[in-house]
């Protein structure tokens, strides 16, 4: 009998550790707002690219700073700053996928994971030119014709943001963020994200932006808790 209540313990041990281990992740949602005075939106100039002004039938707005209405800011990299340490994650094997069209980059800031493809696609009837300016990794600068194969490549740092700029077209731009892990997000028109599947724990959260810079906030995480996460930047114009 005693052998018997004790195996009974020992599996309510084991049992318990499971149970701990199989805490349910969380998430983190929010949305990224500017407080303040907006920039003004300029139109971006295309004359020098006759083929490129012509893809337009309205003017091009530059997107360095997109708000909407209520004040949501769109391509703000959100991420995991800290928290993470320790862990470790298999880059995925999809393939993340930049386009040059309407001689304009799309997406304009994305995130990748460490070591995983990038596949950049010219769609335009001109000759495009990729440039990433890294700091922490290897930079490459390439032409691509129009109907050229995609240029496959890779980042094998984590870095965040490589700007990316086309050689020949001056106001193309890009930013991409390399992580050593899949929590991270770009806001959407309205500013929101979601950060889904984070294991409960304490985190740095931290947003860039390309013109209103970087900000940062401590998060707590509980098993299968969705967490708020509002974030504001604040507008430097008078």
């Amino acid at each position: 009998m005693i052998r018997v209540v004790a195996l009974a313990g020992l599996m309510l041990v084991l049992v318990s550790c499971g149970e701990k281990m199989a805490s349910p992740p969380g998430k983190l949602r929010g949305q990224v707002r500017l407080e303040g005075k907006r920039p003004m939106m300029k139109s971006v100039s295309m004359d020098a690219e006759e083929a490129c002004a012509k893809m337009h039938a309205a003017p091009v707005m530059d997107g360095t700073a997109v708000i909407s209405e209520t004040g949501g800011v769109k391509n703000v990299f959100v991420y995991v700053k800290r928290g993470l340490e320790g862990k470790s994650y298999a880059p995925p094997t999809e393939t993340v996928v930049i386009e040059q069209k309407g001689c304009q980059f799309g997406p304009r800031v994305l995130g990748v994971r460490k070591m995983q493809t990038i596949a950049v696609k010219n769609l335009d009837p001109v000759t495009h030119n990729i440039h990433p300016m890294p700091k922490n990794n290897r930079d490459w600068n390439q032409s691509q014709a129009p109907g050229a194969e995609d240029l496959k490549r890779r980042f094998g740092f984590p870095e965040v943001m490589i700007p990316v700029k086309c050689n020949v077209h001056a106001w193309m731009r890009a930013y991409v963020a390399v992580m050593e892990h899949p929590f991270f997000a770009v806001t959407d028109a309205a500013g929101g994200f979601q950060i889904p599947d984070l294991p409960p724990g304490e985190y740095e959260i931290a947003a860039w932006h390309e013109q209103f810079g970087d900000l940062t906030r401590r998060v707590r995480v509980e098993p299968g808790a969705a967490v708020e996460v509002p974030l504001s930047f604040v507008s430097n114009l008078p």
